[in-house]
């Protein structure tokens, strides 16, 4: 007779400690992106203006969508070139959202300023270093949460909790930084976030150390098209560029592989996530995460895209499935110093990194 309650009190328990484990993980791990491409400053601060010229992006992740968890991320950024002065500035916004069954459990938002100064080696190879600063601030929905002191013995949630927090809103800095190395058709960077590791607990006297997040880039970007001697205004409207991310923070690293087809105005891609070689807990089974399909087009100034994640980790479609969508909008700040054929030999290529835009 007994069953019932203790069944009901061990899917409490056991709730509570995935919101806390949860909960902890979004505090202490930065938010990933499907298609990171498609917001370059959050991929690396040394892409701050080299986009050939002035670029919006917006981006909106919605993460896990069948689960009592649901995790979802915007960001906007805007960076341009100082062609004349050979650097790039940028800003950046980001915010995560987690929400439960009862309402907002925690928020994240950041800002962010970027600067990064492109360095020509030769014709061919250029170099740009970035730095990226500003404030993260973070909110935790106290009474959106269930402590165990507050389920008796018959299941039942009653009173409140005497667990107290320092603080539920929390500010602190944030730095970051990064290289790219990059020609006509490959890249390869490397970036460091939250340099400075700040404390991010919130309990009284408690230490809860923010740590670095390391990534590195890889790609090359394959033309489909053949460069004829006077004739190349199309020549990187069809391409294919194969692609790899590593990212590594705390205890927890994450690989993507795959390859983006541009042919022009679409965009198709395929991407995997997981690093099967890797030794897990599970030893019977391989770290998979996810199957990438993406999808964009673009039309005038606009690039819009959108992926889907198909869990292949243990989730189920329809518990792990995510969605992502990407805006981007290129401008036009400088015509005369890019565009016009007969400044065609004075067009510093270290302004055009060949990232993809999704």
């Amino acid at each position: 007779m007994y069953s019932k309650p203790i069944s009901l009190i061990a899917k409490l328990f056991f709730g509570i400690l995935f919101i806390f484990f949860f909960a902890n993980y979004s505090q202490a791990q930065d938010a990933q992106l499907s298609q990171y491409y498609a917001s370059p400053l959050y991929l690396n601060p040394s892409l701050a203006g080299t986009g050939g010229d002035g670029r919006a992006n917006i981006n909106y992740r919605n993460q896990w969508i069948g689960v009592p968890l649901n995790y979802n991320t915007f960001m906007a950024s805007f960076d341009t070139p100082i062609p004349k002065k050979n650097i790039g500035l940028g800003v950046l916004a980001h915010q995560d959202i987690l929400n439960v069954t009862s309402g907002t459990a925690f928020q994240r938002f950041s800002f962010n300023v970027t600067g990064a100064y492109h360095l020509k080696i030769n014709k061919k190879y250029n170099l740009s270093f970035g730095l990226q600063g500003g404030f993260e601030q973070s909110t935790l929905g106290f009474n959106h949460l269930i402590f165990d002191d507050q389920i008796d013995n018959n299941g039942n949630i009653n009173g409140s909790t005497a667990d107290k927090l320092s603080d539920q809103n929390k500010i602190y800095p944030d730095i970051s930084s990064g290289v790219m190395f990059y020609a006509n058709h490959f890249w390869a960077g490397v970036a460091l976030y939250h340099i400075n590791q700040p404390n991010i607990s919130r309990l009284e006297n408690g230490v809860d150390i923010l740590p670095m997040r390391f990534s590195l880039n890889l790609g090359y970007k394959i033309p489909l098209t053949h460069r004829w001697k006077g004739a190349i205004a199309n020549y990187d409207d069809k391409t294919i560029s194969l692609m790899m991310h590593y990212q590594n923070q705390g205890t927890s690293d994450q690989l993507s592989l795959g390859a983006n087809i541009n042919y022009n105005p679409l965009i198709f891609g395929v991407w995997y996530r997981g690093l099967p070689l890797k030794l897990n807990s599970h030893p019977d089974k391989l770290n998979h995460d996810a199957i990438v399909l993406l999808t964009g087009v673009k039309v005038r100034k606009f690039t819009i895209g959108y992926s889907f994640d198909i869990p292949i980790g243990g989730l189920t479609v329809g518990e792990g499935n995510s969605h992502e969508i990407s805006v981007r909008y290129d401008f036009n700040f400088f015509p005369n110093y890019f565009k016009k054929r007969n400044l065609k030999k004075q067009i510093p290529n270290h302004a055009n990194c060949p990232i993809p835009t999704l």
